[in-house]
């Protein structure tokens, strides 16, 4: 339950984060080396922070790849 719940955070932060970047219009600005070069540091950011959130809400309880000592 707490991945789920980490996942549904992690997904509002980076919706929010590509329609900010949408509402900035990056996405007529690729070509321009200094505007993709912002652009690609803001996704590193924003994956970065997705990661720290994963951890933090889902702890050192992570998705469990096995149940009851036996390989799903």
């Amino acid at each position: 339950m707490k991945t789920l719940k980490a996942i549904v955070f992690m997904s509002i932060w980076t919706l929010s984060i590509i329609y900010v970047l949408y509402l900035l219009e990056a996405h007529l600005h690729y070509q321009n080396v200094l505007a993709a070069g912002l652009i690609g540091f803001v996704l590193l950011v924003t994956h970065m922070i997705n990661m720290v959130l994963y951890f933090k809400i889902a702890g050192k309880t992570p998705y469990k790849w096995f149940s009851n000592g036996q390989r799903v």
